[in-house]
């Protein structure tokens, strides 16, 4: 049993970073028929740039060199192009996206500012603009519900929390309870942060979000009938809750709101987290009853120190990198 959690924790330690999940982002604005202005945004994750480009064609030049800037973790690159045909037409592929890990966010605006957003990544690494006319309240609606399912998916500080809520629940009823309490609770400040009602910085809200998960991983591991946590899991849930809705609103604004539709696009990425999140449960179900039928033994309680370890070790990597990051 020790080689496989020893095993675990060098897996998960060797992907302490990969909770990173803002996306890379290209706007094009335009000031004319023919210029536009050009914002590449590519996040910077551990220390490096994903070596991502945006390719133009050949039809499309240069008007001024590039200036760059590194702001909030992220590379930023400001330039001019001009294209006589205008946007119509225009191919924009992301050379490099066949390795990423991550999105690249397209945003378009043309004069008359209607917005064309699209999300390109490796089954998608180019786009061609026939037109630009602003997404539907439908295409909004599939967009962003789709960003949210990726993002809880991709997200692994909140994957071990919820987790954590698992085994901390104890009973399905109780499950239903306190993941119903996380997730009211984080789309209250989802909701407050990405309309800028309420804004903190994020830094310690990330730091706090690894601690919520030692604190988790530590009840789980003393598994003490009477503690608070075991016996109101959902006052737990509800109250770390609110910290991780401030993280999911630091993502969105990384990826942005139409104008047109922003209540919209925010309640549909919301909805989003919320399948992943229901998507992640029943794959930790299916998982367990699956192992179960080949390993007759195995029971949630001897996976309990496993976990304990698995998740606390991993949340205190996340905590140190967090901290020493203010």
């Amino acid at each position: 049993m020790m080689r496989f959690i020893l095993s675990l924790l060098v897996f998960c330690c060797s992907q302490v970073m990969a909770d990173d999940m803002r996306p890379a982002s290209l706007n094009i604005s335009s000031v004319n028929n023919t210029d536009f202005e050009v914002v590449w945004k590519i996040p910077i994750r551990n220390g490096t740039k994903e070596e991502l480009s945006v390719v133009f064609p050949e039809d499309t030049r240069l008007l001024a060199p590039k200036r760059t800037r590194i702001i909030d973790n992220a590379y930023i690159e400001y330039s001019s192009v001009q294209r006589e045909s205008g946007l119509v037409g225009l191919e924009v592929i992301i050379d490099g996206i066949e390795g990423s890990t991550g999105d690249v966010l397209l945003r378009v605006i043309d004069r008359q500012q209607q917005t064309l957003t699209t999300v390109l990544n490796v089954e998608r690494p180019g786009y061609v603009i026939d037109s630009i006319s602003s997404m539907t309240a439908v295409e909004t609606a599939l967009t962003y519900i789709e960003l949210g399912i990726e993002h809880i998916l991709i997200g692994l500080d909140h994957l071990l929390f919820v987790a954590c809520l698992v085994y901390i629940s104890g009973t399905r009823r109780k499950l239903f309870f306190t993941i119903t309490g996380f997730t009211v609770a984080h789309s209250i400040t989802l909701f407050l942060a990405a309309s800028g009602l309420f804004v903190i910085p994020i830094e310690p809200v990330e730091a706090v979000i690894a601690l919520s998960i030692i604190f988790l991983a530590w009840e789980i591991a003393k598994n003490r009938k009477q503690s608070l946590s075991l016996r109101y899991p959902v006052l737990v849930s509800s109250s770390f809750g609110l910290l991780h809705g401030f993280g999911f609103a630091a993502v969105l604004t990384e990826i942005g709101l139409p104008q047109q539709e922003k209540l919209l696009a925010l309640l549909s990425f919301n909805i989003g987290v919320e399948l992943g999140q229901i998507l992640f449960v029943l794959a930790l179900f299916i998982l367990m009853a699956s192992a179960a039928m080949f390993v007759k033994s195995l029971s949630l309680e001897k996976l309990r120190m496993p976990v304990s370890y698995l998740c606390g070790t991993t949340a205190t990597f996340w905590m140190i990198e967090r901290l020493s990051a203010f």
